[in-house]
């Protein structure tokens, strides 16, 4: 590069695996030459520009993931002078499908939220970038039954996506009845909600995590699944998505590293051999949407997730595309598994039977479910649970829906205050399991 004086290398393998990229950029770094990628050719015909679309090279393109083809024939169908609703809406994913649906002209978007600030904002966003399209805002918490029947009732939607959940696995391991509360019980009163309103399509946002599950955000996600699933009535329609880490979602490691580069810092990763799968927030949210045309109720979904990811690897090659040399610019430090977390995430339980589906990125992954006259007093089981706040009552109730749940040593350490008599049960029944 010396020898014929380049200034800068454009990149245009939109085809490049994540291990060809980051070479790539390697020997631009050690060269001494600024790097930009080119736009595929879709998004040339798209932009109508090439020279629009070369920009940065950015952390997606160095995870070598394909372009999502959607069958957008049938989700317009779908979705199409039909009324959406989104719990969620104004999270990372419940905010993006609210952003994919409009492409779509639906009738109205309902966008549920308990977060009053980040609802107002993707209200703006929503009114700038499709001014055409009935947005409407509704502050809500899932678990008011009361409100969502007030919402659904008022709007009547036919669709609705349910991405409302706590999802921050270390936080959740110090807070079982909030999150049963919500995952759980936040989730019945809007299925019930559903069924009552005569919503036809129910589409749950789940979680690799619930596969499993070591952590109680993970056994709380498969309850969810188990006891919607159990609601089949022949008029609502449930099904479950699958999928795991999506980049720069709220809370996620991506913007964590970011502001630890910018500010020079060492990047904390947990553990070396730590894995997750990724996906991006658009690539996550429309195969979402796209899974809502499929199946008759009762699937999970699983999206294609690729090859997990090594966070370590990640963390170094953001330090990369800083202009920064990893280890020697900004050190990495290791600090530990968090409360919950294990090494590596899977997509499926053991005995659930995959089947393809007509779209290569979405497998049917079939499951059992949990007896349709039992799913409302296990659930009221959980609400008194969490009312008399008895922890390692819930811990044993959600083992017992979810047998091959592991309950963290953290969670076992915060069930030490309970009384001897109790805990040395309470225990014997857990590990005995």
């Amino acid at each position: 590069m010396k020898v014929y004086g380049i200034d800068m290398v454009l990149i245009a393998l939109p085809s490049a695996t994540g291990r060809e990229m980051t070479a790539i950029l390697k020997h631009c770094q050690e060269a001494g030459v600024a790097y930009k990628t080119v736009p595929s050719f879709a998004e040339i015909l798209e932009t109508g520009s090439l020279a629009s679309g070369i920009r940065d090279v950015n952390v997606e393109d160095l995870l070598g993931r394909n372009p999502v083809y959607l069958d957008e024939s049938g989700i317009r169908g779908k979705i199409e002078n039909k009324v959406v609703a989104v719990t969620g809406a104004a999270g990372s994913i419940g905010s993006e499908l609210c952003r994919q649906i409009a492409r779509f002209q639906p009738a109205a978007i309902v966008a549920y939220d308990c977060a009053e600030t980040a609802l107002f904002y993707i209200d703006r966003e929503m009114s700038e970038s499709f001014p055409g399209l009935k947005f409407r805002p509704e502050i809500g918490d899932i678990r008011n039954l009361q409100r969502l029947n007030e919402v659904f009732a008022k709007y009547r939607p036919s669709i609705l996506y349910h991405a409302a959940a706590y999802k921050h696995v270390p936080m959740m391991e110090a807070h079982v009845f909030e999150a049963v509360e919500n995952n759980v019980i936040g989730t019945w009163n809007v299925a019930i909600a559903a069924a009552e309103n005569g919503i036809a399509d129910f589409v749950m946002i789940s979680s690799d995590k619930a596969v499993r599950p070591t952590s109680v955000m993970g056994v709380t996600k498969r309850v969810a699944e188990l006891l919607i699933h159990a609601l089949q009535n022949g008029r609502t329609k449930y099904v479950s998505v699958r999928f795991g880490n999506v980049l720069g979602s709220n809370g996620s490691v991506i913007p964590l590293f970011k502001q630890q580069i910018a500010a020079r810092k060492p990047v904390t990763v947990t553990h070396p051999d730590m894995r997750r799968y990724f996906m991006t927030i658009p690539e996550a949210a429309q195969l979402v949407i796209q899974a809502s045309t499929m199946g008759n109720g009762g699937e999970i979904f699983v999206l294609d997730m690729g090859q997990p990811v090594r966070i370590l690897d990640l963390a170094n090659n953001l330090i990369l595309l800083s202009g920064l040399r990893p280890g020697e610019d900004v050190k990495i430090v290791f600090t530990g598994i968090r409360p919950g977390e294990k090494l590596y995430e899977e997509l499926a339980h053991l005995d659930e039977e995959m089947q393809p589906t007509f779209h290569q990125k979405i497998k049917n992954f079939a499951t059992h479910s949990l007896p349709a006259h039992g799913a409302l007093e296990r659930i009221e089981k959980l609400r008194s649970l969490c009312t008399e706040r008895k922890l390692s009552d819930i811990v044993l109730e959600l083992k017992d829906l979810v047998i091959d749940y592991n309950p963290s040593a953290h969670l076992l350490r915060q069930m030490m205050s309970l009384p001897s008599e109790q805990l040395a049960k309470d225990r014997a029944v857990i590990v005995g399991s």
